[in-house]
């Protein structure tokens, strides 16, 4: 009997070495080029929304539309109301020039921001007599607003995933050709003007701002239509002025042709006043807004945006998560926050915290409308759009996947993955579903 049952106990242990063999292999992570997700899954927006049964159904009815766009006109020009910066603005921006040396972080180089340099940084901000001024302006090119008046790096410990390269601390969100902003002061240099705009704020570029007239901003103000930048890199036009302008720019419709539209573009004259030049953008690259909210629509502008390299805070000139998000719902008359937790707010908000990774996978797929449900997780966010094998995916500009305790590897673009990228990568710590805590229906 002991025989028997011996015999037994070796067959269950050679058993489940086979099993263990034969499931499936892990990738050390760096010999990845990308995570699996990538090559299973087309990588196209377009393909999701063809798969859908009702890909031209109107997602937005005409009332729910018409209060989305309102409240959009409404913030395109809030800036100008401000009189005064946010409270608790001050205070913010102040504290990131008042770092002590042991909690200092590093510039270029991985050196550490010198007494020296940190101190020129802070007299050049003139924190003292802030605000010095408080003028209407307009953004005439795309610019990054940062947290201090430089173009130099915070990093906060160039070991550390999450807080090296390029995760700039100085960097705080970036604004659009043709955003309202409203200046209340300028640094000692003249060089960078601290400006608050609608949903974020920081220190620009002089050369990228121009004051405004009341003859302008009644333009802006009181134009009957508006007109959105559909694809990056859309050329605005005429005999005289040529520029290029990117998804998420709104410009005030001036007339419309069969090809396109006559805009209102804004430029900066030698005294730092705009002035109005009016642009030919065509159809192929601009839409009157808003555009009706539609599957097959936001996959149509979403699909250029694959493969597009991430950006923190809008590095580059790139998108992070939730820009993407914001400037593709702008032509639908859509106004998104400009982070992550704030765009979770921005419909009908549904929670998944209490459930399980399976529950939520099942929740997901019973209650979420295809491109036009975001999914967030703190930190991240990003755009539902269907199904792959039995599993949610969504759209997102991702930075990288948590390998180990404290790794990560890097993905660092625009995809479209299920929740569980990288799961088959050595290391592999934690998906994405185990932190998602929420999905927002927008526009509901």
């Amino acid at each position: 009997m002991n025989s028997i049952k011996k015999s037994v106990q070796i067959f269950l242990v050679l058993f489940c070495i086979t099993l263990s063999a034969c499931g499936p292999k892990k990738i050390p992570a760096d010999s990845a080029d990308s995570v699996a997700d990538e090559q299973r899954i087309l990588q196209s927006a377009r393909y999701f929304a063809d798969m859908l049964p009702f890909g031209e159904r109107i997602l937005l009815d005409y009332k729910e539309q018409q209060s989305q766009y309102a409240l959009f006109k409404k913030r395109f020009v809030q800036a100008w109301n401000q009189n005064r910066p946010y409270k608790g603005n001050l205070p913010y921006f102040r504290s990131y020039v008042q770092v002590s040396a042991e909690k200092r972080g590093f510039s270029e180089n991985l050196h550490r921001w010198s007494d020296k340099h940190y101190q020129a940084l802070a007299d050049n901000a003139q924190y003292k007599i802030f605000p010095s001024m408080a003028k209407n302006a307009l953004i005439v090119k795309d610019t990054a607003l940062r947290l201090a008046p430089t173009d130099k790096p915070y990093f906060i410990n160039p070991k550390r995933p999450g807080q090296a390269y390029p995760f700039d601390m100085f960097q705080n969100s970036t604004l659009r050709t043709g955003a309202a902003a409203k200046v209340f002061h300028v640094s000692r240099d003249n060089a960078w003007y601290y400006v608050e705009a609608a949903n974020a704020s920081g220190w620009v570029q002089k050369e990228h701002i121009a004051f405004t007239s009341a003859k302008t901003e009644s333009v802006w103000k009181n134009s009957a239509d508006y007109v959105a930048v559909t694809k990056d890199g859309s050329l605005v036009t005429n005999d005289k002025m040529k520029e290029a302008v990117n998804l998420g720019s709104v410009f005030p419709l001036v007339s419309e042709t069969r090809y396109g539209y006559v805009v209102a573009v804004p430029f900066r004259n030698l005294y730092g006043e705009a002035w109005l030049e009016h642009c030919f953008v065509s159809k192929d690259n601009a839409a009157k807004m808003p555009l009706p909210l539609k599957a097959d629509s936001v996959a149509e502008l979403a699909e250029p945006l694959m493969g597009n390299l991430y950006g923190w805070g809008g590095m580059y000139n790139n998108r992070d998560c939730s820009s993407t998000l914001q400037d593709l719902f702008a032509p639908f008359g859509i106004w998104l926050p400009r982070n992550s937790a704030q765009q979770a707010k921005a419909g009908m908000r549904l929670m998944l915290t209490d459930l399980s990774d399976r529950g939520k996978e099942e929740y997901i797929r019973e209650h979420a409308i295809p491109f036009q449900t975001f999914i967030y997780l703190p930190g991240h966010i990003g755009l539902y759009v269907g199904q792959y094998e039995g599993k949610a995916v969504m759209l997102h500009n991702m930075w990288g996947v948590r390998i180990n305790e404290f790794g990560r590897f890097v993905v660092g673009k625009t995809v479209i993955t299920t929740l569980y990228p990288g799961e088959e990568l050595e290391g592999f710590s934690s998906s994405l579903m185990s932190r998602v805590q929420s999905i927002t229906i927008v526009g509901k």
